[in-house]
């Protein structure tokens, strides 16, 4: 996605329209030095500096003026990217309604309130109201700014990209397409523009199962990024992640560890207390290093991304659960059974009652615990929880499908620990038949 901020503001144009010439200056320096904060990811920093600036503005040109939306619009941008969504919604909300009523439904400055508007919703998932909102915004920059104009290029990117995550791809690539043919046209260059079109028709391309040609859209993203951005920039982390999830789709793990590697140096950086994504790089770190068998060196990564995701979400959260089973399995594959256990049954737990007893995730999370108390000599123990996570799994994909593969290998091997092979026999039959639809001709 690409944020429009509200960067530039008309402070020069009407500071010799006001008596109050010092605040108005205090005013114009404070943006900037909120706006240069935020470039460097300084979000923290960002948000203090920018409740000052729009104090200033509110006291200057009273609560109901385009200097206040500008202010709101930029300090809710601050929080958005630190994490504090909510926080982040109320500023934007007030910034479009008063744009609305001093600009008139058709503004540039009210699309611009849309699209960050529609920014926020993407990044809580509300992937309906994102959609209607940017459409909005690309509907006035389109008649505002022209067709082919850089601004309506993010607006297409942006779109294109809700589409990508309701899993729209075919609706999404076009849309990518005329954005890069702006990006690459355009008179007045904007390598950003570029690299960031090229990162997102990269991710859609693996989306699409086209991870070789991903690859080399997100090489070229990453070429124009180091050329034009400085080495800790957030947007150079977030093409590195996106190839170093190619590159694992790949199986090209080095690649990938060098990839992550890089991403979790930047994140490292310039990651908020309240910013997720540091967890996320870490967890990236870590699992690929699992995939490589480095499992000692796994379990540092994960164990942080553990801790900041409690942090983050408390105790009970979805991402907390999918972090104790990253864990647990790196812990399994040591042969560390006595610390892998709490883990799996917290996950369980937690999955159990924030998606209920029958979900999807829930049957995953039976399936590693059963596995793991089978690998404990706990093959009574195992056997039931294997038997309700295959049905789980049953309900919800189909009884034909691959995805059963590996729980019902587990169960079989369980029931013959037990002696049961009758009960095994049909189902090892099965596992044959799904492996043999499955094999690619």
């Amino acid at each position: 996605m690409n944020l429009r901020l509200r960067i530039a503001t008309v402070l020069a144009l009407v500071l010799m329209a006001f008596p109050a010439h010092a605040q108005i200056a205090t005013l114009k320096k404070l943006t900037a030095q909120a706006n240069d904060l935020y470039r460097q990811a300084k979000y923290a920093d960002a948000v203090r500096v920018g409740q000052d600036a729009l104090k200033i503005a509110e006291k200057t040109f009273g609560p109901s003026h385009r200097e206040v939306a500008t202010a709101m619009s930029n300090l809710a941008e601050y929080h958005r990217a630190q994490g504090d969504y909510p926080e982040a919604e109320t500023l934007l909300k007030q910034a479009l309604a008063m744009d609305q009523r001093l600009l008139g439904y058709d503004h540039q400055d009210v699309a611009v309130d849309l699209n960050n508007l529609a920014l926020l919703s993407d990044n809580l998932r509300r992937y309906a109201d994102a959609e209607q909102l940017y459409k909005q915004a690309l509907t006035i920059d389109e008649k505002a700014l022209g067709t082919n104009h850089l601004g309506v290029a993010t607006d297409l990117n942006n779109l294109a990209g809700v589409y990508r995550a309701e899993g729209k791809l075919t609706e999404a690539e076009p849309l990518y397409q005329r954005a890069l043919a702006i990006c690459e046209q355009s008179p007045v260059q904007n390598s950003s523009a570029t690299a960031t079109t090229l990162n997102n028709l990269g991710a859609l391309a693996a989306a699409q199962g086209k991870n070789a040609e991903a690859e080399k859209l997100l090489t070229r993203a990453l070429d124009i990024w180091r050329k034009t951005v400085r080495p800790d920039h957030p947007s150079l982390a977030a093409t590195w992640r996106a190839l170093g999830s190619v590159q694992t789709s790949l199986r090209e793990y080095a690649k990938a560890e060098a990839s992550y590697k890089e991403a979790l140096a930047i994140s490292e950086k310039s990651s908020g207390k309240k910013n997720p994504q540091l967890a996320k790089d870490l967890s990236n770190f870590g699992l690929v290093l699992y995939l490589e068998k480095k499992y000692a060196a796994a379990e540092p990564p994960l164990k942080r991304a553990l801790e900041r995701d409690e942090a983050n979400y408390g105790k009970k959260h979805l991402t907390v659960a999918s972090s104790l089973n990253n864990l647990a399995e790196v812990y399994r594959s040591q042969g560390k059974f006595t610390l892998a256990e709490p883990l799996y049954r917290r996950a369980l737990l937690i999955d159990e009652e924030l998606l209920g007893p029958d979900h999807l995730d829930v049957g995953t999370d039976l399936n590693n615990l059963g596995a793991l108390y089978f690998s404990e000599g706990r093959a009574a123990d195992a056997l039931p929880l294997l038997k309700r996570g295959l049905a789980i799994k049953e309900a919800a994909l189909g009884a034909n499908s691959p995805q059963l593969l590996q729980i019902i290998d587990n169960y079989t091997v369980v029931l013959h620990a037990l002696g049961r092979a009758s009960e095994a026999a049909p189902l090892e039959a099965r596992a044959r038949a799904l492996r043999a639809w499955t094999v690619t001709p």
